[in-house]
């Protein structure tokens, strides 16, 4: 059976320099933690991206109001971290009066697709969000 190789096409390679010392020490790091610099770079990336500006972070949407009030609710109830999907939908279910199997059409689609969120997690098993 042949290997299956990466799908490389929506990945971007970088390069940095660093001084010697910096890369070994970073390395002893990274292997008491059983990761590698790849990896630990990537999640660095995504919590630079997804951190709350100074200001309190992205604004809510103006122009839906139910939007606007998930956004907020899943904003306080995450605080910087992800949350399970299952939660996300009662959280906002309650806050904007949209029956819980409405949120994902109605509110959680919107907001990923306006990159307000984004997804995590296994897709069907265990599904999370992360708001940004």
């Amino acid at each position: 059976m042949p290997q299956m190789e990466s799908d490389e096409s929506n990945t971007k390679r970088i390069t940095i320099r660093a001084p010697k010392s910096l890369v070994e020490d970073y390395d002893d790091v990274l292997d008491d933690h059983d990761t590698d610099r790849s990896k630990d770079i990537r999640q660095h990336m995504r919590r630079t991206v997804n951190k709350p500006q100074t200001d309190g972070g992205r604004q809510p949407p103006t122009d839906d109001e139910a939007l606007a009030k998930g956004y907020e609710a899943l904003r306080k109830a995450t605080a910087g971290s992800s949350l399970p999907m299952r939660e996300a939908k009662s959280i906002i279910a309650s806050q904007t009066n949209i029956p819980k199997g409405n949120v994902s059409r109605r509110v959680l689609k919107p907001l990923r697709e306006r990159g307000y969120l984004s997804r995590q997690g296994d897709p069907i098993q265990d599904p999370w969000i992360e708001v940004r």
